[in-house]
């Protein structure tokens, strides 16, 4: 598929409303004093066999969305991404100081915080694109949802009795570690996912994840560099922007999402493990009040 012509094309014809104003100089003084970040900056990187094309949108978008199904990457065999009830962002059911250390007293809306939002594309060396991905530079809120399947990566940190804090893994039924399609998650090495099994968790019992980086017992979430959702035909490695590091996203649609959290490894065996925030200002009796 060949698809960066069409979004340079958009970007040259999109309709521009006219503006009449005389052009004066300014000052060594003036100019010093201007601050700014352009609207639209562009990225292009050599990785491998493939080359990268990052459009990054200089803007933040604060918001509260609601979405009543996602499902993608949808196949005979299952779906790639699937969940029920998803919302971005949450209403702060007390007063107090949420996660993100802002207070915000019952009612608020607690926004999901998305800075500079990008759209990137990766070429093999044919001038073919292979895959691309949205997501934004920097990112924190909380996510809510039923999640029925996952292809992507999750982290989250497990911590048990003892204090010793490890990474959890995305697991099939049987406790298997995975990364395509995963229904639970846990460790893998130990994990029995039958009812009630030791180590392990249906995903639809996180039924909110704080997106962001583990910031410390009793400290803010920290923005995460890192949250995205992409669409592949193969194997693509996705770089960090603006931070080191990458991440390895097989053929189909992937989600990679980081969290903020670190949960008590004997929490797994709870029938939810993480409780939903509240998503809507309406009671309907479906538990997003």
């Amino acid at each position: 598929m060949r698809i960066r012509e069409s979004v340079i094309g958009l970007l040259l014809i999109a309709p521009v409303p006219a503006v009449h104003a005389e052009m004066e100089p300014m000052s060594d003084q003036e100019m010093g004093d201007v601050t700014g970040q352009s609207m639209l900056a562009l990225d292009v990187t050599e990785s491998g066999e493939m080359d990268f094309t990052r459009y990054t949108m200089g803007l933040e978008a604060d918001f509260q969305m609601n979405m009543e199904e996602l499902a993608v990457g949808e196949t005979t065999n299952g779906t790639d991404i699937a969940v029920n009830n998803l919302s971005f962002g949450h209403i702060a059911r007390q007063s107090g100081q949420q996660f993100d250390g802002s207070n915000y007293d019952a009612g608020d809306i607690v926004p999901f915080i998305g800075r500079d939002p990008y759209l990137e594309l990766a070429d093999d060396k044919n001038g073919n694109v292979v895959g691309f991905r949205v997501g934004f530079t920097e990112s924190r809120g909380t996510l809510s949802g039923d999640i029925s399947s996952l292809t992507g990566r999750l982290g989250l940190e497990l911590e048990d009795g003892s204090g010793n804090v490890q990474q959890g893994q995305l697991l099939d039924g049987s406790g298997n570690a995975t990364s395509q399609r995963a229904t639970h998650y846990g460790l893998a090495d130990s994990a029995d996912c039958s009812a009630g099994g030791a180590d392990c968790a249906a995903l639809s019992a996180f039924e909110t994840l704080e997106i962001g980086d583990y910031g410390g017992d009793g400290n803010p979430a920290d923005f995460t560099n890192n949250f995205f959702i992409s669409f592949q035909n193969q194997a693509v490695e996705w770089d960090t922007p603006g931070a080191d590091g990458s991440v390895q996203a097989d053929a189909g649609v992937f989600m990679n999402i980081p969290t903020a959290m670190r949960v008590e490894l004997q929490k797994l065996t709870n029938d939810v493990v993480s409780p939903r925030a509240r998503t809507e200002y309406i009671d309907r009796g479906e538990g997003l009040f």
